[in-house]
């Protein structure tokens, strides 16, 4: 997330990926990113993945609409290749133009202790998950496993796991922690 004065250097970002191909964006806008709207259409353009939660959806596209698929295809609309919208502790969505996929939370190990950082540790796990060259749902699985533990810390940083540790807890998974295609 970019301050309020750094509006020029979100085009600079956007004409850079357009310009080198390899370079994949994944986007996750700040509350001043959101207020922005279509002033950012060239980064929504340019992004290859796109996070937010239920209400920031509603918030960008300016609906009140909760439902899901109307949410995620309005968001794609906007540019993103994939669109990932979290729900909290009822799960998380992700659409690519074709399929439109559902996962719920990772169960809790105990109750969490705070929620700061559940997003940005979804966001991270499911974009690396892509760029080491696992699927959608692949990375839909491991994203809330990460989500998982760090509620269970205090701060946004405590508690992130390795990507070895993500597999030792999928091992554990309750045998329907699956995604949906729905």
């Amino acid at each position: 997330s970019l301050g309020e004065k750094s509006v020029a250097f979100h085009h600079d970002i956007a004409k850079y990926v357009r310009t080198h191909p390899g370079v994949k964006l994944a986007f996750q806008p700040g509350t001043f990113q959101m207020r922005l709207g279509q002033e950012l259409k060239d980064i929504y353009e340019a992004s290859e993945l796109f996070f937010c939660n239920v209400d920031e959806a509603r918030r960008i596209l300016k609906t009140e609409s909760a439902e899901i698929k109307t949410l995620l295809g309005g968001i794609r609309k906007l540019g993103p290749r994939i669109v990932v919208i979290t729900d909290g502790p009822n799960g998380a969505y992700t659409y690519d133009g074709e399929d439109t996929w559902y996962i719920s939370m990772f169960p809790d190990p105990k109750p969490p202790l705070d929620r700061t950082g559940a997003g940005d540790a979804f966001a991270s796990t499911f974009t690396s998950m892509l760029a080491l060259g696992k699927s959608i749902p692949e990375a839909l699985m491991r994203a809330p496993v990460n989500s998982m533990s760090v509620v269970q810390k205090v701060g946004a940083q405590e508690g992130l796991l390795s990507q070895k540790e993500i597999e030792e807890w999928l091992k554990k998974a309750p045998v329907n922690y699956a995604p949906k295609k729905i």
